[in-house]
């Protein structure tokens, strides 16, 4: 055998047992994954990822261990590191988008709200579908809702609403701008919200508590006898069948006891 056949023996035989070997660690990872030892499996990922770097074969093992930290190992800021070095290492891997998603949750697990929104508004910037442009800016929304800035949250909350798309994200943000309009005496608008609710929700509770909503808004606005009316035609719920006939007669208490503080409303009402 020539000294170049011989050389590229070599070479090849060398680059076979670097494959095994590396094919020999993530067997073992995934191995320790398989049985729940999690923190093995991190280990191994990561004596991979340190012995590979630079190498395509590193991105996707990469997203696994990160994936490890977060889920299984509630290693959060660990996590993240691994989550950015995909975004700013491969940045046309196909686990770009997750990995940036997976950086929100986790500054979210953190409690780091005001990072997971500017995560969540730099992935909106990308191209994605029109439901998942909706879902990125519902999770914006209610982190402004957690962080107390209900004015923004609002904002966010109508962007959701802008198409006439009705679905578990519309409704989720419909529920929120009922609520939030209803705290801050805004009743008219959040009766309207609470309309479209009752109106377009295939969930018999969440049409439920729609119509009591419309009720509670027509009370404060002294419209007391269509807030019965709304209550009458409303299904009674059978975990608690007693709470409508109660809120009827509340209404009715202070319907009587305005009338009695208004002399005048009280002989026009009689």
């Amino acid at each position: 055998m020539s000294g170049r056949a011989t050389f590229i023996l070599l070479v090849m035989t060398i680059t076979l047992g670097s494959c095994a070997a590396r094919r020999g660690v993530l067997d073992q990872a995934q191995a320790a994954w398989d049985q729940g030892d999690y923190n093995k499996a991190a280990s191994l990922y990561e004596e991979f990822i340190s012995s590979n770097k630079g190498k395509d074969t590193v991105t996707p093992v990469q997203f696994k261990l990160a994936n490890i930290y977060f889920y299984n190992l509630k290693q959060h800021e660990r996590a993240i590191q691994h989550y950015i070095a995909i975004v700013e290492d491969d940045p046309t891997s196909p686990n770009v988008d997750n990995a940036k998603l997976r950086i929100a949750e986790c500054y979210v697990a953190l409690g780091k709200l005001k990072e997971a929104v500017s995560e969540y508004e730099s992935l909106s910037r990308n191209h994605h579908t029109e439901v998942d442009l909706r879902r990125i800016r519902l999770n914006i929304a209610d982190l402004y809702y957690d962080l107390n800035d209900l004015g923004q949250a609002l904002a966010e909350y109508q962007k959701v609403v802008e198409t006439p798309l009705y679905d578990d994200i519309a409704q989720r943000s419909w529920l929120r701008i009922a609520g939030i309009r209803f705290l801050r005496d805004e009743f008219g608008d959040a009766l309207r919200a609470y309309q479209v609710l009752a109106e377009k929700t295939s969930d018999p509770d969440i049409r439920r508590q729609a119509r009591f909503g419309i009720a509670d808004c027509l009370e404060r606005t002294f419209e007391y006898d269509l807030a019965v009316s709304i209550l009458e035609q409303t299904e009674a719920d059978a975990r608690n069948p007693d709470y409508i006939p109660k809120r009827i007669a509340s209404i009715r208490q202070h319907q009587k006891e305005r009338n009695l503080g208004n002399p005048l409303e009280s002989k026009v009402f009689n």
